[in-house]
């Protein structure tokens, strides 16, 4: 069941994005110790569970790099000017300093898990959420991506817009929702129509001939959601429950190495 939904997402102005601005619309409280990246992360979190009522919840977070800024200048400080970085810098370098903040802020006890990975990192999370979290509690599950910043050099790295974005959904355990993993083209399509599935999302990193195999089990629909260089599938899954909280979602994913993913969840 889902409860509420948030996507962010901007595109750099003058070479950077200042997530500040986000963040202290979502909340008063100021954060001093909070990164750039750390700051996004609260800001998509927070927006997600702005007007809702729960009050226990376990926090299932994924990225694809992580606070790659923190970590840049904290090696450049060791590498290039010989020297120890600040103590801060060091602190938001560990994966899990994000996921701190939040439940800090929250004054939650609950669970809070990291995941890593390149373009499955949303659906990793959500399988945890649906695992561990117990009947009684809610889950809340995010993807958040930020760029080094100024971003020319990762614009002409990437050859595409640096867009950076924070997505989630708070969501209530329901033994219909799941998550799984293909390696065969084939097995996915077998699995897809074993679903009934009628309506499916996808992600844009599919072949045109994949394409045309998909629209013979299902009707493709388009989203509307930002372009983002990595997790699409955040993007896509909670644009359409920010606008569509009660109708259930099926989404075919894929991993540029030649992994897929398939999810379902039950609104």
């Amino acid at each position: 069941m889902i409860l509420s939904s948030s996507l962010l997402a901007f595109e750099a102005k003058d070479g950077f994005v200042d997530w500040n601005i986000a963040l202290q619309q979502a909340t008063d409280t100021k954060f001093r110790r909070a990164s750039r990246f750390s700051s996004a992360v609260l800001a998509g979190a927070l927006t997600c569970l702005k007007g809702t009522d729960e009050k226990r919840f376990g926090v299932y977070f994924g990225t694809a790099n992580g606070d790659v800024q923190t970590v840049a200048d904290a090696q450049n400080s060791i590498f290039l000017e010989q020297r120890f970085p600040l103590p801060l810098s060091f602190i938001n370098t560990l994966s899990g300093t994000s996921s701190f903040l939040l439940m800090q802020h929250l004054r939650q006890e609950a669970l809070a898990l990291n995941v890593t990975h390149s373009h499955f990192a949303f659906e990793e999370a959500l399988i945890l959420a649906l695992i561990e979290q117990d009947d009684k509690e809610c889950a809340l599950v995010g993807v958040c991506d930020t760029w080094y910043q100024p971003f020319e050099k990762a614009s002409k790295l990437l050859d595409k817009s640096a867009l950076e974005f924070s997505s989630w959904l708070l969501l209530k355990k329901d033994e219909k929702s799941y998550v799984k993993f293909f390696a065969d083209f084939g097995e996915l399509i077998n699995e897809i129509k074993n679903s009934y599935c009628k309506n499916l999302y996808f992600s844009p990193h599919f072949t045109d001939k994949e394409i045309a195999s998909l629209k013979k089990t299902a009707t493709l629909i388009v989203s509307n959601a930002p372009k983002t260089i990595t997790n699409q599938s955040a993007a896509i899954i909670c644009e359409h429950f920010l606008h569509q909280k009660n109708s259930s979602l099926f989404y075919v994913g894929k991993d540029i190495r030649g992994g897929y993913s398939f999810v379902y969840i039950c609104a």
